[in-house]
């Protein structure tokens, strides 16, 4: 009888959560969720964000010198509000290492001229439909894996050189380490190309 009343109230419990989790996320949320996609600023991490049509595509030419250089705006955007997130930048630059992240995107560190930065590519799965550039962006992740093969959730160190383009983002400060003083990332990659190693 005890086994049976410490069941039930487990199971009250488990749906009072849940009913206090919906009411505080919308149905796309639990849903990117479920499907082990990015939920925070996803739209600006995908550039499927109404603003998306601002981006510039045409790389340009920058350091991660530079980019840590750029002032930490505060809040941290939720939308494409600066300059340097209607670019797409591209930089020469070491892989230090990389993993895989809980929200499928791979994560890279990269290092160059004394600074460091981050790197994310995201999971096909986890690109909308509307995401622009989408095809540069799949092909960018998978021409990476099949040179350096899957990300694991392990820290994978590799020293490659490479030159990498993606879109600017300023991230919410976190635990990420190491990082862009501003938090600054090329999020989403659009182009890979190998240099050494």
């Amino acid at each position: 009888m005890r086994q049976l009343r410490k069941g039930h109230a487990v199971a009250i419990f488990e749906t009072t959560l849940l009913a206090l989790i919906g009411v505080h996320s919308s149905p796309a949320v639990a849903e990117r969720s479920a499907e082990g996609c990015n939920v925070r600023l996803l739209q600006l991490k995908t550039l499927s964000d109404p603003q998306r049509k601002l981006v510039n595509l045409r790389p340009r030419n920058t350091t991660l010198a530079a980019i840590n250089a750029l002032p930490q705006p505060h809040p941290t955007p939720k939308t494409r509000s600066t300059n340097f997130e209607r670019q797409v930048w591209r930089v020469t630059v070491q892989i230090v290492e990389f993993k895989a992240e809980a929200d499928s995107d791979i994560h890279l560190i990269l290092f160059g001229g004394g600074a460091y930065g981050i790197a994310e590519m995201p999971a096909a799965r986890c690109l909308p439909k509307r995401t622009r550039d989408r095809k540069a962006i799949i092909a960018a992740r998978e021409k990476f894996t099949s040179k350096f093969g899957e990300a694991t959730n392990h820290w994978k160190e590799l020293g490659a050189v490479v030159t990498i383009s993606g879109v600017g983002f300023f991230d919410i400060p976190h635990t990420q380490k190491p990082h862009a003083q501003n938090f600054a990332e090329l999020h989403p990659v659009t182009g890979i190309g190998f240099v050494s190693g």
